[in-house]
């Protein structure tokens, strides 16, 4: 079921036209995944000059139309010559190196790191007045915030039939996990799932040891990056026997990894398609 909210035109490349972006043509300058997920969210695509060097590869969700701007790093030699009027950088960018930028004129936001939605609101909210769209931004919250209401709602609603929430690890191909305090905690939360990384004494990001999935199986197993992440010397792990046996009967569902590069607008998407595969399995549908 689709959820009712408030239609917000302006998300992701929408046409909301904007007297900042009149005034200020082509001027930002975004040097992450994480960045460009914020300023994709707040600026039209005729304000942004350039997106990251990674915005045109499978970790990005950027729209076509603006994927030809990829080409940013977090260098001061890129940003000498993309000579951005703002330039917003990622959380695990260093500021260092746009000094020199900034003595030629670019005034410099650095988006925090956050590992959930109240963080992510927040970090809009910040990014809002940097680039002068605080009414923009405070629709994005208000839309994310609805979009979590109805998550609640559905959650509540599965419940009344299910005496527990439903038990749900994410995986990644080297059997890395995400525990408590972590954004994919706050998608499966959210979602009204039971982390159970959380439950096996996981805190932050770790490896998930596979003897305890014996003993402890999940009721559905949340994989990302095992098609559009990067190659790993030790991607072999997740080949593992005792995996291989649970997965076949065990529900799995792939989020595609740009849903979480970072704490970002998208982690509401991660979180609604979470929901709709525990809405199938309380159904008994298969999935």
């Amino acid at each position: 079921m689709q959820p009712f909210r408030i239609i917000v035109p302006i998300l992701f490349g929408g046409i909301l036209a904007s007297s900042a972006m009149a005034a200020e043509p082509k001027q930002i300058v975004s040097t992450s995944l994480c960045g460009d997920g914020y300023v994709l969210a707040l600026a039209e695509p005729s304000r942004i000059k350039t997106l990251s060097w990674q915005a045109d590869g499978p970790l990005s969700l950027a729209p076509k139309d603006v994927r030809g701007k990829a080409g940013a790093w977090p260098e001061a030699e890129s940003l000498l010559a993309q000579a951005p009027a703002k330039l917003v950088l990622g959380p695990g960018d260093k500021p260092a190196a746009t000094q020199l930028a900034q003595s030629r004129g670019s005034q410099v936001h650095v988006l925090p790191w956050t590992d959930g939605f109240a963080g992510i609101e927040a970090a809009i909210q910040g990014l809002g007045e940097f680039l002068h769209e605080t009414e923009r931004a405070a629709l994005v919250v208000l839309d994310m915030q609805n979009r979590l209401q109805h998550l609640a709602e559905r959650k509540q609603r599965r419940n009344l039939d299910d005496a527990l929430p439903l038990r749900v690890l994410y995986l990644t191909p080297t059997l890395g996990t995400a525990g408590a305090g972590t954004m994919v905690d706050a998608a499966i939360r959210a979602a009204g799932g039971q982390n159970l990384a959380d439950d096996l004494g996981i805190s932050g990001w770790g490896q998930i040891p596979i003897e305890q999935l014996v003993t402890h199986p999940p009721d559905l197993i949340l994989k990302s990056f095992f098609t559009d992440g990067p190659p790993s010397a030790v991607q072999f792990r997740s080949n593992h026997f005792v995996l291989r046996q649970i997965s076949k009967k065990t529900p799995s569902l792939e989020i595609p990894g740009a849903l979480w590069v970072c704490g970002g607008p998208y982690l509401i998407r991660a979180a609604e398609q979470i929901a709709d595969q525990l809405d199938l399995m309380s159904k008994g549908e298969p999935s």
